[in-house]
């Protein structure tokens, strides 16, 4: 079997999984990721293991590091915030994590060497954020816990 046909079974399946259907009178479209995450307690994690199939492909295909934590980054953003309830469900039909991903192994077959770059600099932006935001959270705790030991005594 050639690329190609690797190329248009993954895109198949992202399709099923993500965009499949639309909803009746809208522009909508979703897959079975978000019917199956409305299993409670173990819908999310159950669409998260499909979707790791797609990063199982990337790394058969021999993919660089940087690539395959996007796509793990792509899942595991599906999983946490798809485990809020409907509001989780919501942003599942929004984010498509399989059409993203199906996307990235085409765009590294296409062109490795920019998605490549592209995937590393997403990866140290991410990691800049939570680090800021770790940060602000903390000097935030240590203000309020300054203030409440200030009102104590």
């Amino acid at each position: 079997m050639d690329n190609n046909q690797n190329a248009q079974k993954v895109t198949k399946l992202a399709e099923w999984l993500d965009s499949r259907f639309t909803i009746p009178g809208t522009n909508i479209r979703f897959g079975l990721d978000p019917i199956i995450s409305l299993i409670p307690g173990a819908g999310d994690w159950l669409a998260g293991i499909i979707s790791g199939y797609f990063i199982l492909l990337g790394a058969r295909a021999d993919l660089p590091p940087a690539v395959l934590w996007r796509m793990g980054f792509n899942v595991l953003i599906d999983i946490v915030i798809g485990s809020v309830p409907l509001l989780g469900d919501l942003f599942d039909v929004g984010w498509k994590a399989n059409n993203r991903n199906a996307e990235l192994l085409e765009k590294y077959r296409r062109d490795a060497k920019t998605t490549e770059h592209h995937s590393r600099w997403l990866l140290w932006i991410i990691a800049i954020t939570l680090i800021l935001m770790i940060v602000g959270l903390l000097a935030l705790l240590g203000w309020l816990i300054a203030s409440i030991i200030e009102i104590l005594f």
